[in-house]
């Protein structure tokens, strides 16, 4: 598997893998208020953030794992 479609198939993994988890999490850690404000769209921001940094880094070391245990790399 080339490297640039390596790099494509990270990103759409971590993409799915963050939005689904951030959206899960962010309903159960954040109130929903009925009038949203700035402090509710910060939490919102560092929630989706931070797993989509953890996303990246989780969907990048599988895609690493599989590749080398299959071509032995």
């Amino acid at each position: 598997m080339s490297e640039e479609m390596q790099k494509r198939i990270v990103l759409i993994l971590s993409t799915a893998l963050a939005a689904y988890t951030a959206t899960k999490l962010a309903g159960m850690f954040l109130d929903e208020p009925e009038e949203r404000g700035s402090e509710d769209d910060v939490k919102e921001a560092l929630v989706q953030g931070t797993f989509s940094v953890l996303a990246t880094i989780a969907a990048s070391r599988l895609i690493r794992d599989v590749l080398s245990k299959r071509w032995g790399s």
